[in-house]
């Protein structure tokens, strides 16, 4: 069957996105880019899962706090999050660390030469704007809590304001 038009163009666009790793998003019917490369150690690899319990199997470098910016609550595992957003993290002893997302919205402080004195404080700032977490942590694994459906009281995924 031959396509022509705009019909021929959007099949164009759905196998570009298929080829460069892209798929739809069950909600909005926009197209985001997920992790398909499976196991292959880079910053971006697996937004959304636990970094930490994964490097502190001896899987890459060791990191204290670590996690992922979505744009929504919800947003499944290995799907990309939001580039560009910082993450603010203040210790008990008032250091201010700032951890910018990466291309797949993926944060994270190496445990080399770093140290957090718990509890500390954490924030999101994105485009002028902040979203701040309500209740001081002493863990920062965050994905251990903040996951699509939310555990031990997170209301789910970590988000832009």
């Amino acid at each position: 069957m031959r396509r022509s038009g705009i019909g021929a163009l959007a099949m164009g666009v759905i196998v570009l996105f298929a080829a460069a790793g892209y798929v739809s998003a069950q909600q909005s019917g926009v197209a985001k880019k997920t992790w398909t490369r499976g196991d292959e150690e880079s910053p971006e690899m697996h937004p959304g899962l636990s970094c930490i319990d994964c490097h502190a199997r001896g899987e890459g470098p060791k990191f204290i706090i670590a996690g992922t910016v979505f744009q929504s609550i919800s947003e499944a595992d290995d799907v990309y999050g939001v580039p560009g957003a910082v993450v603010q993290i203040t210790d008990a002893k008032g250091k201010v660390r700032k951890l910018t997302t990466n291309a797949s919205g993926n944060f994270f402080l190496k445990a080399w030469g770093n140290s957090v004195s718990m509890p500390f404080t954490a924030k999101v700032i994105y485009k002028g704007n902040e979203n701040a977490m309500a209740t001081p942590q002493s863990s920062g694994n965050c994905a251990a809590c903040h996951t699509a459906q939310g555990l031990n009281g997170a209301p789910g995924r970590i988000i832009v304001p």
